[in-house]
């Protein structure tokens, strides 16, 4: 058995929250890879410490914790690599793993390197974060952060440009360690809609889609788009212009209050989040997907909205450079004024992106699975003992 171990994952109150790392999960499984899940779910508590051990919809084991210091809790896995190698089979009647699959450095990583050498065996780390490279020189964690890596089996980055970015930063490991698993997107969710071309329509509607949550107030640079309407207003104020938000999370009323003070409040409608029905259906309605971001790993929302026929307008990021092509959408840099003329550039075209038939099988839940697989199959049976 392989046991995953994620400190990301989805639950009724972050519901979109690591649904990439359940996906992959899934494909895992669904490739009959022998695979068991630990999401350690952790957040501010009125206790010391509260600990339970519950299972998820989907036979997933969660760790619970409730504590007033769960931040340095988070910080600090050590606590967790003794919880775990003291209770893991009483609580969950299941034998130690042959391997661990840590699912981002920071702390899953981490922790499966202690728990590693408290079991003796090995481990590997996907990695998705968009701030892995830079933690690798962090000041009070980076030491850890490199060790996580050094000490790995394999190491998963979920893109190209993310494998590289992580090769630049930790040079002393060699190249074979590394190996690119996308995340597994089921594309058939998001079927091409065919519309015919609508050039300088009188009424269009931009879509984005990104978590509202204040940790990612500079890197999902919503502000940008609400200020990209307010150009597209003076340049075609002929034009019927809305912007449509797909997501939540605690940056929304900040947000809501600058589209007020920029006088587009009543252009743009916040939709909170949905399901993948739901998000089809914004797609097939949209004229443009904008996606300004400082950084993505993968940026499965793009792909996503391409594949439905959606072109996009996107932040210049190594992220979108193989999607975004000519005939699909924009690169544009991380500024107002360009998102404005990018989808300026979409309106008077009215373009749509054309079918995406290679990606959908690269990234189908069946071949990441199968990929996952193979490599647990030669990884494992490699493996030195620690």
């Amino acid at each position: 058995m392989i046991l995953w171990l994620t400190y990301w994952y989805p639950d009724e109150s972050h519901p979109i929250r690591g649904n990439f790392i359940r996906a992959q999960w899934r494909a895992a499984k669904a490739a009959g890879a022998d695979v068991e899940l630990l999401f350690v779910d952790m957040a501010l508590g009125p206790k010391l410490m509260d600990v339970s051990w519950l299972r998820g919809p989907e036979g997933e084991y969660i760790l619970r914790v409730r504590s007033r210091m769960w931040k340095s809790l988070y910080h600090t896995p050590v606590w967790a690599t003794n919880l775990l190698a003291k209770q893991w089979t009483k609580k969950t009647g299941l034998s130690k793993p042959e391997a661990i699959h840590a699912q981002v450095v920071f702390p899953a990583g981490i922790l499966a390197d202690q728990l590693g050498r408290r079991w003796n065996v090995p481990y590997f780390i996907t990695e998705h974060w968009s701030k892995a490279g830079r933690w690798t020189r962090h000041k009070l964690f980076g030491k850890r952060v490199r060790t996580a890596y050094q000490d790995a089996n394999g190491i998963f980055p979920v893109s190209e440009h993310l494998k590289s970015e992580l090769q630049q930063a930790l040079p002393n490991i060699g190249a074979s360690r590394f190996t690119v698993v996308p995340n597994a997107v089921d594309l058939s969710m998001f079927p091409h809609i065919d519309k015919p071309p609508q050039p300088k329509a009188s009424s269009f509607t931009l879509l984005g889609v990104a978590s509202l949550i204040p940790a990612n107030a500079r890197i999902k640079r919503v502000d940008l788009i609400l200020e990209a309407l307010v150009e597209l207003k003076r340049r075609q104020p002929d034009v019927h212009w809305t912007y449509r938000h797909v997501g939540e999370g605690g940056r929304l009323n900040r947000l809501q209050d600058y589209s007020k003070g920029l006088g587009i409040a009543s252009n743009v409608e916040w939709l909170g989040a949905m399901d993948a029905e739901e998000l089809q259906r914004e797609y097939s309605t949209a004229d443009v997907f904008v996606q300004a971001s400082q950084t993505e790993t993968f940026g499965i929302v793009v792909l996503e909205a391409l594949h439905s026929g959606l072109p996009v307008v996107a932040s210049d990021i190594p992220a979108f450079e193989q999607w975004i092509q000519p005939g699909r959408g924009f690169k544009v840099a991380l500024d107002s004024k360009a998102i404005a003329n990018g989808v300026i550039e979409v309106w008077n075209e009215g373009l749509r992106a054309a079918p995406m038939e290679l990606e959908a099988k690269k990234y189908a839940p069946t071949e990441v699975g199968a990929q996952l697989s193979s490599l647990y199959s030669r990884l494992v049976r490699s493996a030195p003992a620690r």
